[in-house]
């Protein structure tokens, strides 16, 4: 069937079919909204302007998308005027019309910015990763390349001269443990008595001591 163009009336029945509701919800939006008047023919046949099929569809999104009750529909279009509703029916209208695809925007503008911002980041890092200021080429040098450290002169003498001494060493000079276990290392027999004699004159010297406080305190 050929669809008519957007500026055609309709009839009550193809109103109700690009609407997507039945005849009689539009008779009864009719009474609820004076606002909105289709024009009528003899018979009582009503036909729906450009306009009219607009504000119904503003009042179907209003009423069962939104779920507002209708005197809260009633009171907006008091405040707002009846421009309102057709307004509303008119952007959705619009936003349903198919587009090209070379037209179409799939992404919104804050997400294309940020990722622009974010690609143009990636570039830039990529180019710094790859100049050759980022890489240096005198810095790294491959361990064959790297200078040996020499040992110095005095430190090889020391050594030589060290190893030479462990070599000389003569037999005499090593004695058996053997020899040091009857190696004496206490003090001789002689100084021996002499401190047991200091010893004893001291333990005298001491009772004379005693004895000399025992007479003071009985005096």
């Amino acid at each position: 069937m050929q669809s008519k163009t957007t500026r055609a009336f309709r009839t009550i029945s193809e109103a109700a079919e690009e609407l997507e509701l039945q005849p009689h919800v539009l008779r009864f939006w009719e009474s609820k909204f004076p606002s909105f008047q289709p024009i009528k023919r003899g018979g009582g046949r009503r036909f729906y302007r450009p306009e009219d099929i607009e504000f119904l569809r503003g009042i179907k999104i209003l009423l069962h998308d939104e779920r507002h009750p209708i005197k809260d529909v009633q009171k907006l279009i008091r405040v707002k005027g009846a421009n309102s509703i057709v307004e509303l029916g008119r952007s959705i209208q619009k936003a349903a019309i198919p587009k090209d695809v070379k037209d179409t925007v799939l992404v919104p503008d804050r997400i294309q910015t940020v990722e622009t911002t974010e690609t143009e980041t990636a570039s830039i890092a990529d180019d710094e990763f790859k100049s050759e200021s980022f890489f240096p080429q005198n810095e790294a040098k491959s361990t064959d390349e790297l200078p040996v450290e020499e040992t110095p002169s005095y430190a090889t003498t020391e050594l030589e001269t060290s190893q030479s001494g462990l070599k000389t060493i003569e037999p005499s000079l090593i004695r058996a443990d053997s020899e040091i276990e009857n190696e004496p290392t206490g003090i001789s027999a002689t100084e021996r008595n002499e401190l047991e004699a200091a010893l004893e004159r001291l333990k005298g010297l001491r009772a004379q001591w005693q004895e000399f406080k025992r007479d003071l305190e009985s005096q």
